[in-house]
């Protein structure tokens, strides 16, 4: 009995990473990857391991907000034309690729200018079904016309031999045509030259997505259709070992280039306009600052797709950092602070708001929503503090710009229809109501009672929620509301056809350029293009096309805002939320700085390695007393027995 005693009682403290040496970042990924293979990485699964391998052209600046550009692969930024129509780019070819057994004697080779041509070619080529052509559809010279002609090579070659081995590409086999892409041209081993169709500043931001990593045509042929498995590129880490549905862990490449964390404060080559580096150095961000690269010895990313596991398996310690579930946030952030107990752990808060608008759209083209007053009374009537409290749980911002927080453009001062704190103002709404010819909600001319029809994209009791809002708002006015439930697709054709008076729609944005949602409000494009506002607006469409042939400085961003301030007066649409993303981080993690738009800010990052061992052992220590009573009762059980065989033989 003392030695049930002993199992019972003898425990340790649990080490989850039994053998494991080095500073390496444990994280829980909500969602599956798909791929690694670039053309095809569109979901934020595939995106957020890949970041940790590839690097393209260029990157991101780790901390500059709003967001800035800086090489990867390049030397350099591009030199640009002075038509702002042809990017010349140097490549940094003391970049190796890592060690791998695709190339020979399983040393990685340096990168090219030969390496970016391949990718983008391969990129455009229909046999690879990227996501993300649009990108670049259009754009570069000859690119669509190059792609056209490969599809013709692809029904050619079925036609010949009936089927398409993997890593099999019609067009761009051995040897390459390097410059049959007119607006493609290489010139040497390290300069690549793009000439596009119209001004296109924006080929930067693309230049920077996981699309576009470079990766040699080597490990493409070596691994065929495992490619998707099994990358090879020039990033910080390097996958060393891959399952599609428990997880993947990383280690440092040792072949990675020489690059060190910014040091603003003693290098002023490292200070960025616009970054004000001062704040981030006082919250602690640059405590790495003018450190190699990578800091970390790697990385064990898992996949934990449900809420409540995830957040266990945060709140446990064995993953550094959470953007914590619904669920979760509830106990993480009790009334919208850090829990008591996080907190006593040196658990960080960083709340950041998503790159995306959560926003109602009006159909200006519409007999009744034509009326930039009605616009302007039912924008003021909305409630967005009540959405962001109750709907939203606290986990948004109210929206008081067509623009989230980090895009160049945004203006938080200026919101004429739409309070700062985004509660309601009612008695003005209805001053506005009166004014477009509605007093009381009351049509004016034939003494009927307004009645608008709202589009929601679901049937859900979310969805629901939010339109029963709306008609709530809108009967503090006078107005009835009518609300149509549909599926996501029989709203996006609902709008495209023009035939919809309000619908609650969201942006998030593919890269972080004001152009990216000005888009959907460029008059050129109404419905059915993507302006499904139909909103037209001269002076709106004249700064739109004006931007587009400046680059990123003080002069579009000013252009930037006074489109926001159109948008504003105008309302074609309610600007109503950014959502917010609550990240958690242990005490362990430093030098993080958040975004979801390149998920490359884990090589900036550092784990004290001695401090998570010893907060393990103290967060996960075993509470005995429960197996001591357990043990108590089972030997009390067992003489209970033993004493009633007694009595029974006696």
């Amino acid at each position: 009995m003392a030695a049930v005693l002993a199992v019972f009682c003898v425990s340790c403290a649990p080490d989850a990473y039994p053998g494991e040496e080095g500073a390496i970042l444990h994280y829980a990924l909500r969602l599956l990857p798909k791929t690694f293979d670039p053309p095809k990485i569109s979901d934020e699964g595939s995106n957020n391991l890949a970041s940790q391998i590839y690097d393209g052209l260029l990157t991101y600046h780790p901390y500059a907000r709003p967001y800035k550009l800086m090489p990867a692969i390049a030397a350099a930024l591009p030199e640009v034309s002075e038509d702002k129509r042809t990017y010349t780019f140097k490549i940094n070819t003391a970049i190796r690729f890592q060690d791998d057994p695709c190339f020979e004697g399983g040393k990685g080779r340096f990168v090219t200018a030969h390496d970016v041509l391949y990718c983008l070619k391969r990129f455009a080529h229909p046999v690879s079904e990227t996501t993300g052509w649009w990108l670049f559809q259009d754009r570069i010279v000859g690119f669509d016309a190059w792609r056209k002609a490969r599809e013709g090579d692809v029904t050619a070659y079925l036609k010949e031999h009936g089927s398409l081995p993997p890593a099999t590409y019609p067009g761009i086999e051995a040897p390459i045509v390097e410059n049959d892409v007119h607006g493609i041209e290489v010139v040497g081993d390290d300069r690549i030259v793009i000439r596009l169709t119209e001004p296109y500043d924006q080929l930067l931001w693309v230049l920077a997505m996981s699309y576009t990593g470079i990766y040699p045509k080597e490990a493409v042929e070596h691994y065929g259709d495992q490619f998707r498995n099994h990358p090879v590129a020039t990033g910080p880490f390097k996958v060393v070992s891959f399952d599609a549905v428990y997880r993947c862990v990383m280690r440092r490449n040792e072949n990675y280039r020489e690059e060190y964390i910014p040091d603003p404060r003693n290098k002023t080559e490292d200070r960025v306009d616009g970054w004000d580096w001062e704040a981030d150095e006082k919250a602690g961000l640059l405590v790495h600052a003018g450190k190699r690269m990578p800091l970390l010895d790697g990385m064990e990313v898992r996949y934990i797709t449900q809420d409540q596991p995830r957040w266990l398996y945060f709140k446990a310690g064995y993953a550094d950092f959470l953007n914590p579930p619904k669920d979760g946030v509830d106990q993480a952030l009790p009334d919208g602070k850090l829990s008591p107990e996080l907190a006593a752990r040196g658990v960080r808060l960083d709340p950041w708001p998503e790159l995306g608008t959560v926003y109602s759209c009006f159909n200006t083209i519409d007999p009744v929503m034509q009326n930039v007053d009605l616009r302007r009374a039912i924008a003021l009537a909305m409630d967005h503090a009540w959405t962001r409290d109750n709907l939203y749980s606290r986990q948004a911002v109210v929206a008081t710009s067509v623009l989230p927080p980090g895009i160049a453009g945004f203006d938080p001062d200026y919101h004429p229809y739409h309070r700062a704190d985004g509660t309601a103002d009612v008695e003005r709404a209805k001053q506005f109501l009166a004014k477009a010819g509605y007093p009381d909600g009351v049509d004016a001319k034939t003494s009927k009672r307004l009645k608008l029809v709202y589009e929601n994209s679901g049937s859900s009791a979310t969805a629901r929620e939010f339109s029963d809002r709306f008609v709530f708002e809108m009967r503090q006015l006078g107005v009835e509301v009518d609300v149509i439930s549909n599926t996501f697709p029989q709203m996006i054709d609902k709008m495209r056809k023009s035939s919809f008076q309000v619908a609650g729609l969201a942006w998030g944005f593919d890269y972080p350029d004001a152009q990216n949602i000005f888009i959907n409000l460029y008059g050129p494009n109404k419905a059915p293009g993507a302006n499904y506002a139909s909103f037209q607006n001269a002076r709106f469409d004249e700064l739109f096309l004006e931007a587009a042939l400046l680059s990123e400085g003080p002069e579009r961003t000013q252009l930037y805002r006074e489109m926001t301030h159109i948008v504003a007066d105008e309302v074609p649409w309610v600007t109503r939320a950014h959502r917010l993303k609550q990240n958690l981080q242990q005490p362990w993690l430093t030098g993080m700085k958040y975004t979801e738009v390149n998920y490359q800010f884990w090589r900036y990052c550092s784990i004290d390695d001695e401090m998570r061992d010893r907060l393990l052992a103290e967060w996960n220590k075993p509470v005995r007393w429960p197996l001591v009573l357990l043990s108590l009762l089972f030997v009390g059980l067992i003489l209970k027995a033993v004493l009633a065989n007694g009595v029974a033989r006696s």
